[in-house]
């Protein structure tokens, strides 16, 4: 399972500008040009060296409001304290690299291609690289007029030779204010109308912004109150906290090594006790924060606060927080923490027949080292100031991402290659829709199968391929997923090749290094053997009264050969009601039962039983 949760603070100082053309003008740089000319001048604009804004935020129908500051420096030095009550978050720029420090206080330092990427655009924009027409780093072009804010506008897109960003300016076309910018990357589309403007030391600033957050159309208000320049800033300010924070505590000084986790349909799930209740959680490292079920939360007394909006795998998923207190796990206990609250429980229960009381993501990992040893199921946490590796495992360099997960390189069939998801939370491997799409798989023959994940339900197709090469091992003919429409989560961004998941990572060791910024591969017990896969094309869940019922029957395999179909309550199995099984676990584990196994199912259809005959074949051979 895999969630993300997105918050765009968009705060930042603006050139803008005024002045009465009459004539239209086609030439982008033209444009821009005279757009610095009205606002007071680029000499004016070169000689603003280091600016201070101060204001207010809100979270458009979520409840949430609070106030932010931010001090920079030209050319890419800035800090920004955010706190929205709910939550604070701080984040900053020294100058070397990029910084934050999250809701829970832990440091996290972006090193990743991605951030150094963006970092070398904003420094490039500060020395007006844009406006060179000869410039070897930004291609601007003049798009036609267009309507934003209720004003005729001139539209201008700006892209980079650097990555896939592009950003589209629309100016009113007889003032040339800025009315809107359309900021397009991998994982959606940020838009911001801009109104309010004021002049600050001859520039002319907008002090309101409204923003909408594409695809969790998420909105929020920011109001500048206070706006200063050319003002004297403390070096220290743009440099990260000196400590991180030490809110954990091992019972045994320093780890706490070979924990027992159960690995349940290719997921990692561990025993966590809160308040002396003891239950199950999984294990997600694609999980940019953690995440508490809502229903259980309110059961615990728990306070909740805010709705925003968050990512999920396809969709878009509401989103509370609160405040946890002290957690353990065995040998080891963390300090209260403010987490993030969705409703999870729904979800496990109907496709797992699980009581899931939450995820635990990057807020929980990050503060150790973690081994996951599939083969004996045993997962160990440790101190990262006293860890050190001295095993012959492959070292793989992976700074973290903005979203707080590893990226990782590996190659499909010896061409498809890139960075990938490293996802303990996912089941499957699998591609981007971004990227099946560019290589042709879409269209192509597979099984088709429903995946689910916070925010809902998508569709996906499977085959067999040749082989996949990671960490310096071969993997020969993997399965390898991909949603079949582009949908709005986690799965739909351009950046990466797709998302690893178990179906792969059982077959090593790993240990996760947030500190240093590494993966650890070792060959595990268990290299090579692949999990038993479904042999039925069925897919069963939890309905009303606990019934099991058909979700999906892929078409053209065995399940869609007997004749099940979505909503078909199946009563008994061979004779034996489904209710005497345990569970939907166990139910599937007689789907993956060698080929030509025949089950003799009964089924209720609306006010009909039908008995149907359901006969397990190798959906890729």
């Amino acid at each position: 399972m895999k969630h993300r949760l997105m918050i765009v603070i968009l705060v930042g100082v603006f050139c803008l500008l005024g002045a009465d053309m009459k004539a239209a003008i086609t030439d982008p740089y033209e444009i821009i040009n005279r757009c610095y000319q009205a606002s007071g001048g680029l000499d004016k604009l070169k000689t603003q060296k280091t600016s201070y804004v101060e204001g207010k935020i809100i979270i458009v129908g979520a409840g949430i409001e609070g106030t932010f500051s931010k001090w920079s420096e030209i050319p890419i030095k800035s800090r920004q304290d955010v706190d929205l009550k709910v939550m604070k978050v701080v984040s900053g720029d020294n100058g070397d690299y990029a910084w934050s420090v999250d809701a829970n206080g832990k440091v996290q330092i972006a090193r990743d291609s991605v951030t150094l990427k963006q970092r070398r655009i904003q420094e490039l924009y500060a020395d007006y690289d844009h406006l060179n027409r000869d410039s070897k780093n930004f291609r601007i072009t003049y798009v036609g007029t267009d309507t934003a804010g209720g004003s005729v506008c001139y539209a201008v897109r700006i892209a980079n030779t650097i990555n896939t960003d592009t950003v589209l300016n629309y100016y009113d076309t007889t003032g040339f204010l800025l009315k809107k910018s359309v900021s397009i990357n991998p994982e959606g589309e940020n838009i911001t109308w801009y109104s309010d403007y004021r002049p600050v030391d001859g520039i002319l600033n907008a002090f309101r912004q409204d923003a909408l957050s594409l695809p969790t159309g998420q909105r929020q208000t920011v109001e500048m109150t206070k706006f200063e320049v050319n003002i004297p800033i403390d070096s220290s300010l743009f440099e990260p906290p000196k400590q991180d924070v030490r809110d954990f505590k091992f019972a045994n000084g320093k780890s706490a090594e070979n924990i027992p986790f159960q690995f349940i349909e290719r997921h990692i799930y561990l025993n966590v006790t809160i308040n002396g209740k003891t239950s199950l959680w999984i294990l997600d490292s694609g999980a940019g924060r953690s995440v508490l079920d809502s229903t259980f939360a309110a059961n615990a007394g728990l306070k909740m606060e805010g709705n925003i909006k968050g990512q999920g795998v396809s969709r878009v998923v509401d989103v509370s927080f609160t405040t946890i207190p002290q957690y353990s796990l065995e040998g080891l206990e963390i300090d209260q923490q403010k987490i993030m609250a969705i409703s999870l429980q729904g979800l496990f229960h109907k496709i797992m027949g699980l009581e899931v009381a939450g995820i635990l993501g990057y807020d929980f990992l990050s503060r150790f080292v973690t081994r996951i040893d599939y083969a004996k199921e045993q997962i160990s946490f440790y101190d990262p100031d006293s860890f050190s590796y001295s095993g012959d495992g492959t070292i793989i360099n992976a700074p973290l991402s903005q979203d707080n997960m590893f990226h990782v390189p590996m190659t499909v069939d010896s061409k498809d290659s890139g960075l990938w998801n490293l996802d303990l939370g996912a089941g499957n491997v699998d591609f981007h829709f971004p990227y099946a799409e560019s290589i042709g798989l879409i269209n192509q023959k597979g099984i088709d199968a429903l995946g689910f994940g916070a925010g809902g339900d998508m569709h996906t197709r499977s085959r067999k391929f040749t082989s996949i090469k990671f960490a310096g091992f071969t993997l020969d003919k993997p399965i390898i997923s991909w949603p079949l429409e582009k949908g709005q989560g986690a799965f739909s961004g351009r950046e990466l090749v797709g998302n690893i998941g178990n179906d792969l990572l059982h077959n090593f060791v790993i240990y996760l290094d947030y500190k240093r910024g590494q993966v650890i591969v070792e060959k595990g017990a268990a290299f090579g053997q692949f999990i038993p896969r479904d042999n039925s094309g069925l897919q069963v869940g939890y309905g009303d009264s606990d019934q099991v019922e058909v979700l999906f029957a892929s078409p053209g395999t065995p399940a869609d050969i007997a004749g099940l179909k979505i909503g078909d309550i199946v009563q008994t199995i061979n004779g034996k009601p489904t209710k005497d099984y345990d569970g939907l676990i166990a139910i599937r584990k007689l789907l993956r039962e060698k080929p030509g196994t025949v089950y003799d199912l009964n089924v209720k259809r609306e006010d009909k039983t039908l008995t149907l005959k359901l006969v397990l074949k190798d959906l890729f051979e």
